[in-house]
């Protein structure tokens, strides 16, 4: 038998003897370890070369790799027009342009205006004489006259604004893309600076195909939210996919037969033009959910309410209120079914420190013939997301102890950006930037103090993706994931040589900011805004998370 200390040299010998090319393992991800300090992300600002465009107060949509900029100030309470300015963004090497677009209507709105004339006593009395069931008492309700109007229900319908076919110039008022069009509500005009606009409860619609301005007028027995500006709005595609009409059944074997070959031909002879000529665009019927939260009311006022306007029935429906005092300014983003809201102004100060989720479903029916979705409706109450803490330990035998949060949060903040980026592995975020600090002494006319600083929100992810994949198995394993946690970005420029990207967008807020979608998932595009100095800025600038 060989010593033990001889089989321990020659086993060192072999393990040096190996080869030191063999290919690495695979390791994990580096992960923050607990009390090493705040985790972070890193991200980039890119400035856009595009003529000057001094503004805040005004909203910016991107579609189709084109961001559609509406309304702002220059002067305070001063809307500037009512064109829509339009900046094709930077693209495969390509800088960006921009151009301006003149208010016109649409030429739908006339056609279904004349399509669908009011309906005169004349025209009820013929009705009812050739109706044989007119004389039957059938338990109709009593008659509008004698009905209590809703506590929700505008008594202010028909107002100046409601003559005229196109949006008239304004600020303070909110937007949110769904499809193709961008939809447009609320704000103040130049004759009403000092008080929301009241226009019934009218959502205006932009056309980004042919340039032009639409309004969905809510139906006559749908109740309306209260007229409000400097609120924050969102949209879901939902209900998009309705029931289809089941088909028409043939009344003889000859037609059950001949089925629709007399429109569309057979194979053999197809009928040119039968596809396209009956090609209907879903946009045309509508579809999807703008939603609407907060703001400042008539009055003075602010209220913290929630509305959810369905674009197909042209009704407004009120969603739970979301807890907390009553706000404008707050910033609102929805992801993966849920809202969240952060931060807002209650006249007092700036409003912070939770993050507030309200859970969204969609209504469905199946009645064995057709299926479809019905409408959006909130699953529950709001939720409230608060920063962890723990007990500190006081510092003398006098005193108590008191409760420190374990993690970096944003501070409290109004008039900023929140929006939604795509990650790796499929991994979504929450980007919250820029924004007011503290209010101005002067109030709306000058300017107070602002944020400079990037945070980002990772989402819990919903089914079965690389991302949700890793953070379980991390969690398994014990180890702490970025899910449910704000972490502070840190933001170099895009291009190391340009000076205006190394010098960043700086403090700023009323600011305007849409995410770039499918041109990039991961960036965001903020316009315009009001810096320290109460000057209104025309710049802007691509955020992107790396």
């Amino acid at each position: 038998m060989e010593s033990f200390a001889k089989l321990k040299r020659r086993g060192t010998d072999l393990l040096n003897s190996l080869p030191q090319n063999l290919p690495s393992m695979p390791h994990l991800p580096h992960l923050q370890r607990p009390g090493a300090g705040s985790p972070t992300m890193k991200g980039t600002w890119q400035h856009i070369s595009i003529p000057p465009l001094p503004r805040s107060s005004h909203s910016l949509d991107v579609v189709a790799s084109n961001a559609y900029i509406f309304g702002g100030e220059v002067e305070p309470r001063k809307p500037v027009d009512n064109d829509m300015h339009v900046v094709v963004l930077p693209s495969s090497g390509a800088s960006a342009d921009y151009y301006a677009v003149k208010a016109k209507p649409s030429p739908k709105q006339h056609l279904s205006e004349k399509s669908s004339a009011p309906i005169t006593e004349e025209d009820e009395t013929e009705a009812q004489l050739k109706d044989p069931l007119s004389d039957v008492d059938l338990g109709s309700p009593p008659p509008a006259e004698a009905e209590e109007p809703s506590s929700a229900t505008s008594d202010k319908r028909e107002t100046k604004s409601l003559d005229s076919q196109v949006p008239c110039p304004r600020m303070g008022h909110a937007t949110a893309v769904i499809g193709s069009r961008i939809f447009l509500f609320g704000g103040r005009s130049a004759e009403s600076s000092s008080e929301p606009l009241d226009e019934g409860g009218r959502v205006w619609v932009f056309e980004t195909k042919t340039h032009t301005w639409s309004y969905l007028d809510p139906y006559r027995n749908s109740p309306i939210p209260p007229p409000r500006s400097y609120f924050a709005a969102v949209a879901t595609d939902k209900p998009r996919d309705f029931a289809i009409k089941p088909l028409r059944r043939a009344s003889s074997w000859k037609e059950w037969a001949e089925g629709d070959s007399a429109e569309v031909g057979i194979p053999q002879r197809p009928i040119a033009g039968n596809v396209a000529a009956h090609a209907t665009d879903e946009e045309d019927a509508g579809f999807g959910t703008f939603i609407i939260h907060g703001g400042c009311t008539a009055g003075g006022g602010r209220t913290g309410d929630v509305w959810a306007f369905d674009v197909r029935s042209c009704t407004w429906k009120e969603l739970p209120s979301a807890p907390g005092p009553a706000r404008g300014g707050a910033a609102l983003a929805i992801a993966k079914g849920r809202l969240y809201r952060f931060g807002g102004y209650d006249g007092t100060q700036e409003l912070g420190g939770q993050l507030d989720v309200l859970e969204l479903a969609v209504d469905e029916f199946d009645d064995r013939v057709s299926k479809g979705e019905i409408g959006v409706f909130a699953r529950g109450e709001w939720q409230t997301l608060l920063p962890p803490v723990t007990s500190a330990p006081p510092p003398s035998a006098e005193e108590t102890a008191k409760l420190v949060p374990t993690e970096e949060w944003p501070g409290s903040r109004s008039v900023s950006s929140l929006e939604l980026v795509l990650g790796g592995g499929g991994r979504e975020y929450l980007v919250l930037m820029l924004g007011e600090q503290s209010p101005s002494s002067q109030g709306h006319a000058g300017a107070g103090r602002f944020w400079d600083d990037v945070w980002a929100f990772q989402i819990p992810p919903i089914g079965m993706t690389a991302a949700s994949v890793t953070d379980a198995f991390l969690q398994a394993v014990g180890r702490k994931t970025g899910e449910g946690r704000w972490m502070r970005v840190t933001p170099r420029p895009y291009d190391e040589e340009n000076a205006l990207d190394a010098q960043g967008p700086g403090p700023r807020g009323w600011i305007a900011s849409a995410p770039l979608g499918d041109l990039e998932e991961n960036a965001i595009l903020i316009f315009g805004g009001l810096s320290e100095d109460n000057t209104r800025l025309g710049d802007g600038w691509i955020f992107r998370l790396e």
